[in-house]
């Protein structure tokens, strides 16, 4: 399991967060929506929800947190701001993104799966330019194919640039562990690969394909 430190202005540095409790806590918030949408026929509003884990906190926080015993909850807030149009997507759309040296990679959307979401791999394609499609696609993948965050693609981490269809082929490339992250995984170990970043987490090499370049 991979741990990142809490990005958070009031955090002491040495708090973490981690991909399980992540995912945990997002199966958590699947499940509320579940009862809300079969009870009410609608998705729980942003205030609602934070509202419940507000009232959870408040009941349990001695339960669930280090803080618990010498501290209470005295409030939950939380702030919204506009967003620009969700990005759509589809599979076989071409994706690109930035690297950690500001050269464009590419990725593509070799699948999508209502529980797993959009399938993701990264081609070896650093520093290509993005008008030239079907050589992207022509590459060999350096990122196997594995679960995005849909949010990844809607907010355009990964910009769609184009679309091509997926062949035979195309289905029986290498397949990663089926594991979602809250982080933008794909581009981490394409950013590993080329030697511009640290391993992202502790299995890297499951998700990766060939030996890391660089140094």
């Amino acid at each position: 399991m991979g741990w990142s430190p809490l990005e958070d202005d009031k955090s002491s540095g040495d708090e973490v967060i981690g991909d399980e409790p992540y995912d945990r806590v997002s199966q958590c918030f699947r499940d509320v929506v579940a009862d809300y949408q079969r009870d009410l026929k609608r998705k729980p509003s942003l205030r609602e929800l934070v509202g419940t884990v507000k009232a959870v906190l408040e009941a349990q926080l001695q339960d669930f947190t280090s803080d618990g015993a010498t501290s209470e909850l005295a409030g939950l807030t939380f702030k919204t701001r506009p967003i620009p149009k969700r990005q759509k997507y589809a599979v076989g759309d071409i994706l690109k993104a930035t690297a950690a040296n500001g050269e464009p990679i590419y990725g593509r959307i070799f699948d999508d799966s209502d529980d797993l979401g959009p399938m993701v791999g990264v081609y070896d394609s650093l520093g290509m330019p993005s008008r030239d499609l079907d050589g992207i696609i022509r590459r060999s993948l350096i990122v196997k194919v594995f679960p995005i965050h849909r949010e990844f693609l809607e907010k355009r981490a990964w910009l769609v640039i184009g679309n091509r269809a997926v062949l035979k082929e195309d289905k029986r490339l290498p397949r990663g562990p089926l594991q979602i992250f809250g982080t933008n995984a794909q581009l981490e170990v394409a950013n590993h690969y080329y030697g511009l970043e640290a391993a992202p987490f502790r299995d890297v090499d499951d998700f990766m394909i060939g030996k890391r370049r660089g140094n």
